[in-house]
């Protein structure tokens, strides 16, 4: 396989949403076709071992690259999105997960789409504090399955952090991304 430096593709927007934060801009990798088939090979393999049957894809460049995963692995994809509310006649359970990361809507996923005895893979686009993958995590023991490894482009996670999500297998395309400041 190319070697490719993905940190090419992926764009820091500092004081974004607000003076002092950041966020990772993953867009570019997504919309180059090889880039993109190298990203998802490079972290599904690893997942050939542990043999996942579902992928969540953490809203919304997760749920992308999360999908793109499942297919590759040819696992099912459920994907943890921000929604700001459900109609009166949805009948499905839904599993609300607490994060303030998604201000005017919250983070949830379909519960009856994780199955006892499940293996999960959770695919999301930058860790940081690796909050939405916690609380993806525990919801999914809740409803006896089991976590499997986690996929990211960008893994910036502190070892405290990581310790945190119980030290899960993480595959990541990029290890602790410093982007200076223009």
């Amino acid at each position: 396989m190319t070697q490719i430096d993905f940190s090419k593709y992926v764009e820091v927007i500092h004081d974004w949403p607000e003076p002092g934060s950041a966020v990772c801009d993953i867009s570019r990798l997504l919309e180059h076709p090889t880039v993109f088939h190298h990203a998802v090979a490079a972290l599904a393999k690893p997942f050939l071992d542990v043999q996942p049957n579902k992928v969540i894809g953490i809203e919304q460049r997760g749920l992308a690259l999360g999908s793109a995963i499942a297919y590759y692995l040819g696992c099912g994809i459920v994907p943890a999105r921000s929604i700001a509310y459900l109609p009166d006649d949805y009948s499905r359970p839904v599993e609300f997960l607490p994060s303030k990361k998604f201000v005017d809507r919250r983070l949830a996923l379909v519960a009856d789409s994780i199955d006892p005895g499940d293996r999960v893979a959770i695919v999301d686009d930058w860790l940081v504090q690796g909050t939405s993958v916690l609380a993806v995590e525990k919801i999914v023991e809740k409803l006896g399955a089991t976590i499997v490894g986690v996929a990211c482009v960008i893994n910036n996670l502190t070892e405290a952090r990581r310790k945190l999500l119980g030290r899960p297998e993480i595959i990541a395309l990029i290890e602790n991304l410093v982007a200076p400041k223009e």
